[in-house]
């Protein structure tokens, strides 16, 4: 009996460890283009981010 409920919490950790790696790569792809552009427009990228990038904060200031 103890099978399915295995399987199922297999399946859902899975799921949110899948997941939470596609939320960080997209998010580091938005911090790698921002900054990219920052620069190019003559600033200097500010980025404050946690561990997996999940949060993150951006500015430029420009000189």
């Amino acid at each position: 009996m103890k099978r399915p409920f295995l399987k199922i919490g297999l399946l859902l950790v899975f799921g949110v460890v899948f997941l939470t790696g596609v939320q960080s790569f997209f998010n580091q792809q938005e911090i790698n283009l921002v900054s990219e552009r920052c620069l190019k427009a003559g600033g200097e990228p500010i980025v404050e981010r946690d561990l997996l990038s999940l949060n993150y904060t951006f500015a430029c200031h420009i000189k």
